[in-house]
């Protein structure tokens, strides 16, 4: 039968129908959530006309949390909604929730009306100038009169809501609203897509850091094991009690620094983590890392420098990750400082509640452009070419410790004149 033979409902789901596959050709090749948002309100004004507001109302986090946003519509007067042109671009459509949202928890939790609609029950429901419209207008904060609402399904998380609002007065009817779930839950289903891909390339890159890091930085303490164990092989080492003492002493605080980074290999730093609190003078762990640091292969042409800690600074804060923080910068300075005769300057001092230490190399430097990079979004800027090994991973894990103790990580560079890292820490516990 040709098309002209073919009644107008007919036609009209025939329309639809490819509407919806190019909808869902459309958000497969999204490349992040901001993406997918700004799709699906193109493809919903093609299939349910010209709405006013689509949101999401999600419980994150944590049970009775809930969070709503509002996204106006690009094809209607702005009513003071979050434009689609200030979503930020991110992988996770619950970020986007989180850091544009409204809390309406409590709102939601204790409405006598909403609460059996949005909380109690999963059943996707349309509305239109009744009360549950009129409360579904202060929950989203959206000036409409009527709404469709499908559940917004997400793996292993509660099921939240995607809504469609009209400023105007419209019966929907049960076909627009079982199209309706189809089209939210293909949205719901592909929103992830993004995000998946994030993790595997995250994944990928954390798998590589623990391969690199087991083979490259745990040199450093082997290293110092083993140059330890040789010098008590000597004379007058052996004839000497208390330099024998003193090595077996550096001997077994290298074991324990192996068993340290070991774990933190294993275990990657993540926004979770919470200082392990202890008072330790950090006077003397930067003497222990230079130290360290001084028998590796890789410093064995470089000249190493410790200034301001002559005298005892006890702190409170983690010490076995302040000792990977500092370690980390300092192999990082003889790294990126490729050549003989590079000198490698570690600074301690105190400024009223605080105290800093600076880590000043010699060595490539960076552009303004490589910075910013290093600084805010991690990983490496540095080509492979070089031959210069890591992955970026430790710098990050730099900074999370340095957050949850209240501190701050910066860094001056200019190419081919050196880089300085620069932490500022509390003496105490905040």
């Amino acid at each position: 039968m040709s098309m002209s033979g073919k009644s107008s409902h007919e036609v009209t789901a025939v329309q639809t129908a490819a509407r919806v596959i190019e909808l869902v050709r459309d958000l497969g090749e999204c490349a992040d959530s901001k993406e997918v948002l700004v799709t699906a309100a193109r493809h919903y004004r093609q299939l349910f006309g010209d709405f006013n507001m689509a949101g999401l109302l999600l419980e994150i986090d944590r049970p009775g949390h809930w969070m709503s946003i509002s996204l106006e519509s690009p094809y209607t007067p702005s009513w003071g909604g979050v434009a689609h042109q200030q979503v930020p671009k991110m992988t996770d459509t619950e970020e986007i929730v989180k850091r544009l949202g409204r809390e309406v928890a409590e709102r939601l939790v204790t409405d006598p009306v909403l609460r059996p609609r949005l909380v109690d029950s999963h059943e996707p429901f349309w509305c239109v100038d009744n009360l549950v419209a009129v409360r579904l207008t202060a929950l989203m904060g959206a000036p409409c009169r009527s709404y469709m609402l499908t559940p917004w399904r997400r793996p292993k998380d509660p099921v939240g809501w995607l809504v469609l609002g009209y400023s105007e007065s419209r019966i929907i009817g049960d076909d627009a609203l079982d199209l309706f779930t189809t089209v939210g839950q293909m949205t719901s289903r592909l929103s992830m897509y993004p995000a998946l891909v994030n993790y595997i390339d995250r994944t990928e890159k954390i798998n590589l850091s623990l391969r690199r890091n087991l083979v490259h930085d745990l040199k450093t303490p082997i290293t110092v094991i083993r140059g330890y164990a040789e010098t008590l092989q000597h004379r007058e080492v052996i004839e000497s009690e208390e330099m024998r003492m003193e090595f077996v002493n550096g001997v077994l605080d290298s074991c324990d620094r192996l068993l340290g980074d070991l774990k933190d290999i294993l275990e990657p730093m993540d926004s979770n983590y919470h200082p392990a609190y202890a008072e330790f003078d950090v006077s003397q762990l930067l003497h222990r890392a230079v130290m360290a640091e001084r028998h590796t292969e890789r410093a064995k042409h470089h000249k190493i420098k410790l200034i301001g800690a002559d005298q005892p600074l006890n702190v409170e804060a983690d010490p076995r990750k302040i000792r990977r923080v500092v370690e980390n910068l300092l192999s990082n300075a003889v790294k990126y400082s490729p050549g003989v005769g590079k000198t490698v300057t570690v600074a301690l001092a105190r400024e009223n509640q605080n105290f800093h230490v600076s880590v000043r190399d010699e060595g490539i430097g960076m552009n303004e452009d490589q910075l910013a990079k290093v600084m805010n979004e991690g990983g490496r800027v540095v080509d492979d070419e070089l031959g210069i090994e890591g992955s970026g991973f430790g710098l990050e894990s730099a900074r999370l410790v340095i957050a949850a103790h209240q501190g701050r990580l910066t860094a001056q560079s200019k190419p081919g004149h050196g880089t300085t890292f620069m932490v500022e820490m509390p003496v105490r516990k905040p």
